[in-house]
């Protein structure tokens, strides 16, 4: 009877620990990556139209993303960022999962202190900071071809 209980205890243990691991970019592994000419862009929403040099500009470089897209990134002012993602093989661009990024220098935040994490390899984004300068933290998104899914999000830590 006690030698169950441990065997259960310890599978309840390993189950949560592993839910409860940060997404790694080797769990979204993509294998495929795009070596050809990007076709013309398609800018289609009010903040693409927007910072149109920005996107054209970065959607001639190679792909850095989930195989065949493009993350251009620009900034939007001290500690501030801003994200576009652009397929290669299409031309279609899409927006970020937030409107702006702060990046809240001042946190410490989950896995490290790059303000933007991704692959080509990988359709994982690691986001830290404050979209919208609300929600200080680490943000895992999964790219899904079309838009971005919030996999787990992270609290800031204790200030510096």
């Amino acid at each position: 009877m006690l030698r169950a209980t441990v065997i259960v205890a310890l599978g309840v243990a390993l189950t949560v620990g592993a839910a409860s691991r940060a997404p790694r970019f080797e769990d979204f592994r993509v294998t495929e990556v795009f070596k050809g000419k990007p076709p013309n862009i398609d800018l289609r929403t009010v903040m693409q139209k927007r910072y149109p040099t920005q996107i054209r500009k970065q959607a001639i470089l190679p792909a850095n993303f989930a195989g065949h897209f493009r993350i251009a990134e620009w900034g939007c002012g001290t500690s501030c960022g801003m994200l576009a993602v652009i397929d290669l093989k299409t031309g279609k661009v899409y927006d970020g999962p937030f409107q702006d990024m702060d990046y809240g220098e001042q946190y410490r935040y989950e896995g490290g202190s790059q303000d933007l994490e991704y692959r080509v390899s990988s359709s994982l984004l690691v986001a830290r900071g404050c979209p919208e300068f609300k929600n200080c933290g680490t943000y895992y998104y999964e790219w899904k071809g079309d838009k971005f899914d919030l996999l787990r999000f992270v609290p800031h830590g204790p200030l510096l």
